[in-house]
Parts: structure tokens; sequence; C-alpha cells
């Protein structure tokens, strides 16, 4: 069973964010390869037809428009990002009409159906490697720092410089004075001439070559050195001066570092041999390389590495690659649950069978796919679609009245996400910040990515533009022209051969788009509130005998297209996936779907302190009275938890598969349980609410019409003696829901009636 996030975290620990997640699945549902129809007919028992759509945009819209071939040859990639036309398709026309790509909306919809039909979560990049941020971290109820110092600790850091031979990189390990092979030296000590000290404008790291008169060990057993000059001052003992970033945020004067110290790398040993670098250690340091390791004295596309440079490293097992080095002795190094120095991406923390695979699911199944190369194949499988989504055309004859401004307006800076925040997108079993599960976590430690990341809906009028925009740098800002509330645009999805389970997967989402209660999202500014859009639907089916007997009606073509005013294969679908998930009762009821229905509420979405982002330098009531809300680590609650209202109700919680050897509920004829009164728990008491698990369910057939269904309960680990009793053709309950009750009548200890609290009656 894939690992759960905390359903109830304390307030003082929730963190905030205007993202959160849908869970995982347990198991996807499976579409075999010989159900899929043929690609060269259209076969009677399939459906082919369209839906004619009406997306209204409910909140800022914008979707930025790609560059025309003159503008990519002369534009600049920093000048790019200022062009704010919105999307159109023809460059020749005097006024651009805004267009919404059919690409979009296919992937907007898709997205969906994957997470209501249980599909795998394969579109997730490994190219993305996570290395440790808290590098410094020494606070001990965090629960980075015992994991950062496993690797990173006096005795194992070793200095060495780089060689490069071929495309192999290489240690060549430093001369060892009194068992180390670097000492640290006090910025007030230094006398070189060429050095820049780290408070003075325009700082950047130096290597510069020294020599020293001795080294000593200081009360901390740190190794300091003395008297350092200029190279061969003291020609035994050169080296390397080597300073690190100053850690400020800005060049101003007034702004103090509080670094004091730098490092001497002992001159290259003669005898020692040189030491390889795990080439996938080179390949993850360098796709993981932040916007510092990119700058001057670095290289832009691999940073540190650099012919006959200082370098820092962790000395490998006899026989072993280096796979922890870099550019200082507290450098970063990757998350690497299995310790061979790889680091972990977001792929490593998907559960086996939920990510990439052969399986085909229903996404795959519906919208097309193309698997991996597997060997011994000659070549890859894959499917063509069988769903084709137009652009969206706006419906207005003039685009004069359709904008939010009639300027350029400049939105607030959105950075890229953050997933090495662990504690919003990792599965947490606790809120203890010294007991949170990160990317360095074991797998037997049972913790998993949280699942598809969705933006929470901000009203109508959501707060976009930046404040002052002329105190922020060009390079941060950018240019939009978005789109205003109300605005239609038309679009068609068109379809062939899909079964009554297909079909309802893609109604489903419609359905929800059109509920006055839900929005979809779409486009840029997610975070900032943009893109919620609503979407009415008519299905159309081609009845294709009538198609082809006749090629006229009346004056028009002869489509044979008939308009389904109540179509219900949405319930197909439910049941579809219901049955291969082992679940019963209402579809929306399932936790996962509840999570869904969170997300794209409208209605009812959370209040804007619950919606923004977390701040390093809050001003305003930040959280904890920390300005750094990042601090304390609090952990993201699930969609449930923060949508929850004081006094609302909690839904009924549900496992996503029955416990091993349980059968689901099945009709049968033989008489309910009795239990006897000795295994009741004798302390309940009039008025009282318990939470309740269902431990049985037995129905009984009483005629065509009718049926008699028990429930026997569970509370605190006894079993209830009195049981409910419905009489109706099916219950909303599956086995091991837990369900509130308010007891109503005790004698003697022993439970005699009961009744189960409905959504209204719950406190």
């Amino acid at each position: 069973m894939t690992p759960k996030h905390l359903r109830q975290i304390p307030e003082n620990r929730q963190a905030i964010a205007p993202y959160n997640f849908v869970e995982l699945p347990d198991q996807i549902v499976e579409v075999t390869e010989d159900t899929l129809p043929k690609s060269n007919c259209y076969e009677p028992k399939r459906h082919t037809g369209k839906i004619q759509c009406t997306l209204t945009t409910s909140s800022p819209l914008y979707i930025r428009c790609g560059l025309t071939t003159a503008e990519f040859k002369d534009l600049k990639e920093a000048e790019a990002k200022d062009l704010p036309d919105f999307f159109y398709t023809d460059p020749t026309a005097k006024t651009q009409k805004p267009v919404i790509p059919g690409s979009s909306l296919r992937g907007m919809l898709r997205m969906l159906v994957e997470i209501i039909s249980f599909s795998k979560i394969e579109r997730v990049s490994d190219r993305q490697h996570f290395f440790f941020r808290a590098v410094a971290t020494t606070e001990r109820d965090d629960s980075l720092a015992q994991a950062y110092k496993q690797h990173i600790n006096p005795q194992n850091v070793k200095a060495g410089y780089l060689k490069k031979e071929g495309d192999r990189w290489f240690v060549c390990p430093a001369k060892s004075i009194k068992g180390v092979t670097f000492a640290w030296v006090k910025e007030e000590n230094l006398s070189t001439a060429d050095f820049t000290k780290m408070d003075e404008c325009g700082y950047l790291p130096q290597y510069i070559p020294v020599s020293f008169r001795d080294i000593n060990k200081n009360k901390n057993n740190r190794f300091f050195a003395d008297d350092v000059s200029q190279p061969n001052t003291h020609p035994m003992n050169n080296g390397t001066l080597v300073s690190s970033g100053n850690m400020k945020q800005s060049d101003d004067p007034s702004t103090k570092t509080t670094r004091r110290n730098h490092c001497i790398v002992f001159q290259q040993s003669p005898s020692q041999k040189k030491l390889e670098i795990d080439p996938f250690a080179i390949q993850h340091y360098c796709d993981a390389l932040t916007d510092f390791q990119k700058s001057n004295p670095f290289d832009g596309n691999l940073g540190v590495l650099q012919d006959s440079r200082p370098i820092f490293y962790c000395q490998p097992p006899n026989g072993k690659l280096v796979n922890l080095f870099g550019q200082s002795p507290n450098f970063r190094i990757p998350y690497s649950p299995k310790n061979d120095g790889k680091a972990a991406s977001a792929v490593d923390f998907i559960p086996d069978g939920l990510g990439k695979s052969d399986k085909i699911d229903l996404a795959d199944a519906i919208f097309g796919f193309i698997k991996d190369k597997q060997p011994g194949e000659k070549q890859a499988k894959a499917r063509s679609g069988r769903v084709f989504i137009s652009d969206g055309i706006c419906d207005r004859t003039t685009c004069d009245d359709i904008w939010l401004s009639g300027n350029t307006i400049t939105p607030k800076i959105l950075a890229s996400p953050k997933p090495t925040t662990f504690q919003h997108y990792l599965v947490q079993s606790s809120h203890a910040k010294n007991a949170l599960k990160h990317y360095a976590s074991k797998p037997e430690e049972d913790t998993t990515i949280r699942g598809h990341k969705l933006y929470w809906h901000q009203g109508s009028s959501p707060a976009i533009q930046h404040e002052n925009p002329d105190d922020v740098s060009d390079t941060q800002t950018t240019q939009i022209k978005p789109i205003k509330p109300g605005v239609d645009f038309q679009f068609t999805v068109d379809f062939e051969n899909l079964t009554n389970v297909e079909l309802g997967a893609l109604l489903w989402v419609l359905d929800i788009a059109q509920d006055e209660k839900y929005r979809l999202s779409l486009g840029m500014g997610k975070p900032l509130g943009m893109g919620a859009v609503k979407i009415e639907s008519k299905l159309y089916l081609s009845k294709r005998n009538r198609r082809y007997s006749s090629l006229f009606e009346g004056l028009k073509w002869a489509l044979a297209e008939d308009f389904e005013a109540h179509p219900d294969y949405q319930r197909d679908f439910e049941n579809y996936v219901q049955v291969n998930i082992r679940q019963t009762g209402n579809f929306r009821d399932i936790e996962r779907i509840q999570m869904l229905l969170a997300m794209l509420s409208w209605q009812d979405s959370p209040s804007a302190n619950k919606t923004r982002y977390m701040e390093i330098k809050r001003q305003q009531q930040p959280l904890d009275g920390d300005p750094n809300e990042y601090k304390t680590r609090r952990v993201l609650p699930t969609p449930l938890q923060v949508i929850e209202k004081p006094g609302g109700s909690r839904p009924v919680r549900r496992p996503s598969t029955p416990p091993q050897n349980q059968e689901l509920p099945r009709i049968t004829t033989s008489p309910p349980v009795k239990l006897p009164q000795s295994e009741q728990a004798n302390t309940f008491c009039n008025g009282q609410i318990v939470e309740a698990t269902i431990l049985e369910i037995v129905t009984k057939v009483i005629d065509s019409k009718k049926t008699k269904t028990t429930i026997t309960y569970e509370v605190n680990g006894s079993k209830l003696g009195k049981t409910e009793e419905i009489y109706k053709k099916s219950v909303p309950f599956t086995l091991g829901d837990v369900i509130e009750l308010r007891i109503t009548e005790v004698r003697n200890g022993v439970v005699k009636k009961y009744e189960r609290l409905e959504q209204h009656d719950r406190e």
C-alpha cells in the first residue's frame, strides 16, 4: 500500500502554499492491449462523435505566444520573456485575435483524466537531481543535520586538485600535513595584495597562490595556518587560498557577512595516486548547478570542474570512485538514499508500478502513448490517441474589450518550483522537525512524492500585479497581457472508437468543469490565482451507418450527429474504476477524488492567508513570529485539511484496498452475525460520539425490489454488539470505512441504540 500523508497536522505545524497535492493511488487501473480498437475502422459497439465546448474565463487568463522566426533570430532569451502578446495563430493579421492552443487544453484534460482514472504518474523528470541545500544546518531538531554529517565531517573531507583526461575527471590529492590536506585562515590575518575581502563591493570567490609557515589546531580541533604570505615565502609550504561565497544577499556595503574564514589547500602530493570521479556524480552535479555555481569564476556548464583547480572531496573507500565533491569544505552533497553518491530525483520516490512502465492505463488508451524501447524489441510500442482537441477561438467580433488592462502589466515574481522543500513535496508520517522524511531517506522508510500538484483558486480578481516593479531587477520581472474574466472561447473535442468507460472519463471531467462549485486551471500564473476556467459542453454522437447512407440532409451535409441531452457514461466509468480498485459506494467519496474536488473548489476555496507562499523575510504577521517562515520546516497538510471549515465535517475515511484475505461485500442469504455482549466495550455513555470502523457488511435479498443490509461496527478494537440494518438496494459504505456514531441509549455499559451521524449533524 502506498504510504499516506498525515491526515491531521496541528495548526502550529501547518505550512501554507498556493499549491497542494492529490495523493498517489495504491494501484493503477490497467487496460489490456488486446482490448484497444483497430485504427482502420469504426467499431459499432464504440462511440465516435464530438463534444462542443464553451470555455469561459473566471479569473485572468494568460498563455504566452511563441516567437516568430524573426524574433527568434533577433531576441535574446532575457528579452523574449518581455513579449506580452497572448497566444495567436495568424501573424499576418493586423489585430491579433487571442487563441487558446489545443495542446494546452489537451494537457489540462489529460492530467485530470489521469487523476480520476487512477493512471500512472509518469510525466516526472529524472533530469533534476536533488542536493542538500541546508549545508550548514547545525540545529539538533533538524532531520537534515544528522544525514548531512554522516558524509561531511572533519575526518572525511580532503582536498586536492582536478585533472581532466579525455572525458574523465580525476582528483590529485594534496600533500598531508599533520594528517590534513587543507587548513583554515582568518580573513583578518591575510596580507596578500591580490585578495578582495568578503565585505568589499564586487566580491567574488578567489583562487590565489600563497605560502604559510605552519598549521596549528585550535580548541575546536580545526587547523589554522600561520603567517600566510606570498608564494615561496615559505617554500616547503606552498598552497592555494580558496575563498567561497560571502552568503550576502546584496552588494550593499552596509550589509556585513557573518563569514570570517577561508581555506588553504596544500600543494599537490607527488606520491599520492589520482582518484577518479564517478561519471554519474559529474552528470548529477552539472544538472543541479545553482546560479552561484554558474557565475564567475566558475564555468557556466561545469561549475567548479576546471583543470588544475582546487577541489574538496570525501575520501572514498579503497578502489571506489569519488562521488562527493565541491568548491568548499562544506559543499553541497546529493540526496543519495542508497549511499552510492548518485543524486536522487523525484522519479526515485514513485512507488514501483505507479511510474513509467509498459502498463497501459485509461489515459494512455484515450490520449495515446509512446513506451520506452525494451531490450529485444525492434521498436518502441506506440499508439495514437483517439481524442482530438481544437484550438479555443474567442467568439468576440472585436477584441478591444477582452483585456484585463489597456496596458501590459508586470505580475508578481514567481520563482521556479522547489521540490527540495521536502516537508511539502514528500509524504510525511510525522510533523516533528527531527522526524521529517527527506530525499536521503532510505526506501524502506516509507515515503513517496505527494502526488499530482495542483493550485488553489483565488477568486475572480486575484492580486496578480507587482506593487513596485521599478524596485526589482529587469531580469526577474516579465510583461503579460492577460484576458479578463467573463470572456468565452469555443473549442471541440472530437473522438473516435471510445468505449462507454473511456467516453465516461472525458464526460466526468467536463461535468465537473460546468458545475458552479468547481473550476479547472489553465495557462500561466496559477500560483497567483490566474487561469480559472469554466467549461460548458454538449455531446454529439455520430451514427456511422446513417452518415454513409446519404450525402445531404436538405441543403446541408448529412453528418448524422445526434445530440445526447443526458449522457450517463460517467456511471460506467466510475463502476469500472471502482471494480478495479476494489471499492464500492459513491465514487466521489473516494479520498483521492475528494482531494481533487477540494483543489478544484471555486465556491469553497481557502482564504488568501492559506494560499500564499511562505517567505524568508516576512514582515507582516509571519508564522511562528519569525520572519523566516521556512525555518521550522512546517509540513504542508492535505487539501482536505486545508479546505475544512471550522465546525465542518470530516470526509468518510476509506482504505484504498481491503485488508488481505477479506472479500468485498457480496449479496448473501446468510443471517446477520450476533455478537456476544461480552465483546462490547463498557465505557459508553448516552450522547457520546464515537468513530466506528465497519467490520462486516452482510446483505440479504428479501425480494426483487428489496434487500436488507446488516452492518457490524468496531469501536476502539471492540466489536459493537448492536448492528445497523439498512433496507436499500445499495449502501454507500465498504469494509474498513470509519463512520461517526452518536450513542443514544446505554444499559449496564451495553450499547442498545445509536444513530449514524449525517453530514449536517456533525459538529
